[in-house]
């Protein structure tokens, strides 16, 4: 699906997504990835929601973020309760869904200012 450009201020958008791949600033990536309004981090390791611990968002620890969307591939797959638990006393909400609907809340969040991190299993 291709999305049509919003005027972003320079910021880190979805422009584009399909089953195995998605495209940030009309820029195609097929692996697994994180964006936020002002950085895109590739190459992230999660490949699956069990690949998922503390440690698999240290590369973003100095960010301030407030909330995490998960995009967990073609559906929606949920975090086991202890990784919510963990998230929620750092103050940081954590939604899980498919990769699409990540997308396309993450392109929201975004033009809303709000301090979002889209992180994308591929």
């Amino acid at each position: 699906m291709k999305f049509h450009l919003i005027q972003s201020d320079n910021k880190n958008l979805i422009t584009g997504y399909d089953l195995n791949w998605v495209e940030v600033n009309q820029v195609r990536h097929q692996s697994s990835l994180i964006v936020t309004p002002d950085q895109l981090l590739l190459e992230w390791s999660v490949k699956t929601i069990k690949d998922i611990n503390e440690n698999s968002f240290e590369a973003i620890k100095s960010l301030d973020i407030e909330i995490i969307l998960l995009g967990t591939g073609n559906t929606q797959e949920h975090l086991e309760p202890r990784l919510l638990e963990y998230f929620s006393k750092k103050n940081i909400a954590i939604e899980s869904m498919s990769n699409q609907s990540a997308c396309r809340t993450y392109n929201i969040l975004a033009n809303e200012e709000r301090k979002v991190l889209l992180a994308l299993m591929l």
